[in-house]
């Protein structure tokens, strides 16, 4: 095999492909584990159900409309 300047090139573009997926498989595969302090359960917050879980702020969703008078020119 004739190793020109695009065949190098080609190589390094796939491992590098193959170093970034990789990377995040294997920190994928490491998020399933237990981390310091961190709880499994959907709020994070460590206790795994030992305490009630703070209360997160509900998001206040927002409608924006054209107002009643801005269709009406002034006279």
């Amino acid at each position: 095999m004739k190793f020109d300047w695009q065949t190098i090139a080609v190589l390094f573009i796939i491992a590098g492909a193959l170093l970034y997926v990789g990377r995040r498989a294997l920190a994928r595969l490491r998020s399933f584990g237990t981390s310091k302090g961190g709880g499994s359960c959907e709020t994070g917050c460590g206790t795994c159900g030992d305490a009630d879980a703070p209360l997160r702020q509900s998001n206040v969703l927002v409608q924006v409309s054209k107002s009643k008078s801005a269709g009406q020119s002034r006279r």
